[in-house]
């Protein structure tokens, strides 16, 4: 089995720093990384795909990275698919097993993916939209601002309603 260390030298890429090699080669159980920005939480989920794959424990269609922006998805996916194909060109894995390819999206976008394959089994609408955390706070403020209603017994502000909606 190979190291972090050893795949990058292989895919002729930086080593990881011993923390993110201790998150690349964990168990398969499923585990959270919680770490800040510009931390190489990117790199690190990369390597953690590229080194799963290259020691033979998962296939890339077998793989689902979620983060938080389009634009941390979008630069995962490309690292991904860079390092697997590396992984074919240094003769680490045959071509025909990275046919597949990992799914790697932000959780808001996987999350409407499922309601809209699976809306039918609850009774839903496919087409059903489901509306980000920013559209839901402006949509709540629409309407606590154009509320005329009594708010006598209201102690609370705008900002304090629209919070608790």
């Amino acid at each position: 089995m190979l190291s972090p260390v050893q795949l990058a030298a292989k895919l002729g890429i930086l080593p990881p720093t011993p923390e993110q090699a201790e998150v690349i080669e964990a168990g398969l159980e499923p585990m959270v990384v919680v770490a800040g920005a510009g931390s190489g939480k990117s790199e690190t989920m990369a390597g953690r795909v590229v080194w799963l794959v290259a020691n033979g424990l998962v296939r890339p269609e077998q793989v689902l990275g979620l983060t938080f922006t389009r634009k941390a998805a979008g630069e995962l996916a490309v690292r991904v698919r860079e390092r697997l194909n590396g992984l074919v060109a240094a003769e680490q894995v045959p071509a025909e097993l990275l046919q597949g390819e990992p799914t790697i999206s932000t959780y808001h976008a996987y999350a409407a993916r499922l309601v809209t394959e699976h809306a039918l089994r609850e009774a839903l609408e496919p087409t059903m939209r489901l509306i980000s955390p920013a559209v839901a706070w402006q949509l709540a403020g629409r309407v606590v601002s154009g509320y005329d209603g009594p708010m006598e017994q209201i102690e609370w502000g705008p900002a304090t309603v629209t919070r608790a909606v």
